[in-house]
């Protein structure tokens, strides 16, 4: 079953309001049971010597009047009168004369003394029922007065209290219940909101979802799902791009490729001719291989997931590695290229992807080098920075096209050489990603520089930065 978290709400918050409520009656009993324990107590103490104090009153005036009179009469044992009240079997009273005359009693007392004890309390037994008797009597213990209450009494008030206490939240609990109910209901209505909202929505609409009215609760969702949209808005729309600049990338290459095989196929009878056709036809498929590889590398640089693999390797040694496989390029055009520097320039980044990068500039510039030119690169260290340089003595940049050449598919006006103006575009992603700045300047043999500036850092073997 799907949880609902409206019902573990619930779930949770009723059985813990019903318990602190339950703790509270239980700690509310004991210290009422207590309160009422010594209330009565007090009351009894405070009855005891307020009837000892009317008896001796009656007891000596009665024996004044009777000593007046020359009559030896005796002081007779009197009932007190009944009260109207559910307690009046629970509370008794004696008076005694001379610890063996009693003169006054309640109608349930029994005509014997409740306690043995003549100041104080004591705990008694009376037919079968638990008493607590308080005793009072004057100093020569001519009068003493007895109060008595039974000691359930005293649980019965606190049961009475307990329930008083627990019916009303016994009657409320279902109403608490409701009102808890419709909070949590009113709480999520935000969410149903999103939700429908989300529904409603076409498949391609990735627009954030308006916040001004979420709670602070919620907050954290829609933000997420803001930026996943966004991201995924991104990655829709570089697939787009590369489509898009791939179908008219392609479509030149594919056309040139048709038509130089078309003459092939009508040369057929002039070898020369269909010779010079194929070789063009080769040409072009060498072209489009290399573009679609430039594209490709490219897509899978545009997503926002940074760079993988980082290692610490030595910018020197790769290097080396691709002007070894550079190095036909630049005989067939009889350009002289070179490498100065020093083994020992560690970088750290993906070792495949600096690799790219310094392909794209070192094919770049041999490209756009005439036959007979040169290609220096450089590998350099200025105080924590190690440079990058690659110079060529081909015709340059104008400064104002610089800006420019970094964008997909720009290509300089008056440029002979073929290419897809993806060369730079994917250098400057691999820069992005490793965060490298480039320069551009003109070289001292009249053509292009370009300097890429690594962070000299100390990486150990995993690509983490030692202090």
């Amino acid at each position: 079953m799907t949880p609902s978290i409206r019902r573990q709400l619930l779930s949770i918050l009723l059985p813990a309001i019903v318990l602190v409520w339950i703790i509270a009656a239980v700690i509310s009993y004991f210290d009422t049971s207590e309160e009422i324990k010594t209330l009565l107590d007090t009351q009894l103490e405070q009855s005891a010597k307020f009837l000892l104090a009317i008896s001796t009153h009656e007891l000596l005036e009665q024996r004044l009047l009777s000593d007046e009179n020359k009559q030896n009469t005796d002081i007779t044992q009197e009932l007190l009168w009944q009260i109207d009240s559910p307690y009046q079997s629970k509370l008794a009273f004696q008076v005694w004369l001379h610890q063996d005359t009693l003169t006054l009693r309640s109608e349930n007392a029994p005509i014997y003394q409740m306690s043995s004890v003549t100041e104080g309390f004591e705990n008694v037994v009376l037919s079968n029922d638990r008493w607590r008797v308080y005793s009072a009597s004057m100093e020569n213990e001519l009068i003493t007065v007895q109060v008595a209450m039974q000691e359930n009494m005293q649980q019965a008030l606190g049961n009475s209290l307990v329930k008083k206490i627990l019916l009303p939240i016994a009657i409320s609990l279902p109403f608490l219940a409701f009102f808890i109910w419709v909070s949590i209901n009113k709480s999520m209505s935000p969410f149903k909101r999103i939700a429908h909202e989300l529904s409603l929505r076409k498949v391609n609409d990735l627009s954030p979802i308006d916040q001004t009215k979420i709670p602070a609760e919620a907050r954290p969702v829609t933000t997420s799902i803001n930026n996943l949209f966004r991201q995924m808005k991104t990655a829709f729309d570089t697939e787009r791009r590369f489509t898009s600049d791939a179908a008219h990338e392609l479509r030149t290459p594919l056309a040139a490729l048709k038509t130089h095989a078309e003459i092939a196929l009508q040369a057929s009878e002039n070898p020369k001719e269909q010779q010079k056709a194929l070789r063009q036809v080769v040409q072009g498929v060498n072209r489009a291989t290399r573009l679609v590889e430039q594209l490709l590398t490219l897509a899978r640089l545009d997503p926002e997931t940074g760079i993988t693999n980082i290692r610490r390797f030595d910018l020197f040694i790769a290097a080396e590695n691709v002007l070894s496989n550079e190095a036909m390029i630049a005989i067939d055009k009889n350009i002289e290229i070179s490498l100065s520097g020093t083994r020992g320039k560690f970088v750290s980044g993906n070792s495949d992807a600096i690799a790219v990068l310094m392909r794209n500039l070192i094919d770049n510039a041999i490209r756009y080098t005439p036959t007979g030119g040169e290609v220096q690169v450089m590998i350099d260290r200025k105080d924590d920075t190690i440079i990058l340089t690659i110079a060529d003595s081909g015709p340059g940049i104008p400064p104002e096209e610089r800006s420019k050449v970094f964008n997909r598919f720009y290509r300089s006006l008056g440029t002979k050489e073929s290419g897809s103006g993806l060369g730079l575009s994917i250098v400057t992603r691999i820069a992005d990603l490793h965060h490298l700045k480039i320069k551009l300047e003109t070289s001292q043999m009249g053509g292009l520089q370009i300097d890429v500036y690594f962070a000299a850092k100390d990486f150990d073997t995993v690509g983490t930065v030692v202090s």
